[in-house]
């Protein structure tokens, strides 16, 4: 192994490396062999920091880049980091990488073992020709970062790893939500569909109008329709019918109203139209829904 690093740190630097014989122990324990953070940090303003690994690394390395600017070489490629992108190196891959030397970087870093890497890595379409992951910039991102290197700092006791360790995997999962969400040219694509959402969730009533969501949110139909299914996963249609079936349960558990009147506020025009796609969602009608769970 070999490395090249600004010796001195940075100003603002935090770094936590959980001892290798703890490590070997933790990953004996069923909580944590799924995914575990080994090392963690945050580098602010990284001037002249390179770190080169000849023989890789046995974890996987994550280096998320807040501001600035850095790079990495894989297997004689080089490939620019900028800001609000994530740089993801697999274990056991020989790298470079550094910050910018007009911009350096600032970055939040973790490196994670377990069951699950190999399908969070596969889930992210990382590989070793590709390993720059568009995100976006999101405060929670900076938060749950923080959470993962907060836990390691505070302590290496079993209870303090399972807290980095479910930190890391609530912090992967909104990792692999801003992968889907953004992509070049619309930055702003989540600040557009919350919007909708917010508007299909307080018109709940009404019949589906794809040209006023769209409208909604300055998109014509079929670009706004494209975005929707990118970033929620569904077609508007199917989403909104989601969206009632959430609230379906909530009044079913939550209040006495009739099964009929629950449909109308919903927005169903048929009360047995509303209980064909509640059963076809919960496989239950919503009177046995009821007397489930307010029993």
């Amino acid at each position: 192994m070999k490395w090249r690093e600004k010796h001195e740190g940075f100003a603002g630097q935090r770094l936590v490396v959980l001892p290798r014989p703890i490590l070997a122990n933790a990953l004996q324990y069923p909580l944590l062999k799924p995914l575990l953070p080994t090392d963690a940090g945050y580098y602010p303003k990284a001037k002249g920091h390179t770190c080169a690994r000849e023989r890789g690394c046995p974890e996987a390395i994550f280096i998320y880049c807040a501001a600035g600017d850095g790079w990495c070489e894989i297997a004689g490629r080089r490939h620019d980091v900028a800001s609000n992108q994530l740089l993801v190196i697999p274990a056991s891959t020989p790298h470079v990488y550094g910050a910018a030397k007009k911009t350096p970087w600032t970055i939040h870093w973790f490196h994670a073992v377990g069951s699950n890497v190999p399908f969070y890595l596969e889930r992210l379409g990382v590989t070793e020709t590709k390993p720059v992951v568009p995100l976006g910039g999101d405060v929670q991102l900076f938060s749950l970062f923080e959470d993962v290197l907060e836990g390691l700092e505070h302590g290496f006791t079993l209870t303090h790893l399972i807290y980095a360790a479910h930190s890391l995997t609530h912090l992967m999962g909104l990792i692999l939500r801003h992968k889907e969400e953004f992509w070049h040219g619309e930055t702003d694509v989540r600040e557009r569909m919350a919007k909708s959402l917010e508007f299909m969730k307080g018109h709940l009533h009404e019949p589906l109008n794809i040209a006023t969501l769209a409208s909604l949110v300055r998109l014509s139909r079929s670009h706004y329709t494209t975005m929707f299914r990118r970033v929620t996963g569904y077609a508007p249609a199917s989403y909104l019918n989601h969206l009632r079936m959430q609230r379906a349960v909530q009044l079913l558990n939550t209040t006495d109203l009739s099964i009929k009147l629950i449909s109308d506020r919903l927005g169903f025009s048929d009360q047995f139209y509303f209980s064909r796609a509640f059963s076809k969602m919960h496989n239950h009608s919503p009177s046995e829904h009821r007397r489930r769970y307010t029993s």
